[in-house]
């Protein structure tokens, strides 16, 4: 018999360090126009990023990461 681990879940809150984004919430609309609830997860990437002066690992938003790049 074999036990597997249970799955992890992402239990912090799904949130840009920089900008603050977060979930947005809409709705899957299927081929016969019935709307279900869904929502938009921020495309978060774990990034050294210097936040007040110290460089530290932060869950960033893809948007926040280029305009970084841009600036430097």
């Amino acid at each position: 018999m074999v036990i597997e681990a249970p799955k992890q879940t992402n239990s912090m809150a799904q949130r840009c360090a920089i900008c603050g984004k977060g979930p947005q919430y809409g709705h899957h609309v299927s081929h016969s126009k019935v709307h279900t609830k869904r929502r938009f997860m921020p495309n978060l990437h774990k990034a050294r990023v210097t936040i007040d002066g110290r460089t530290q690992t932060a869950l960033v938003c893809t948007r926040c990461l280029r305009t970084q790049a841009k600036s430097a």
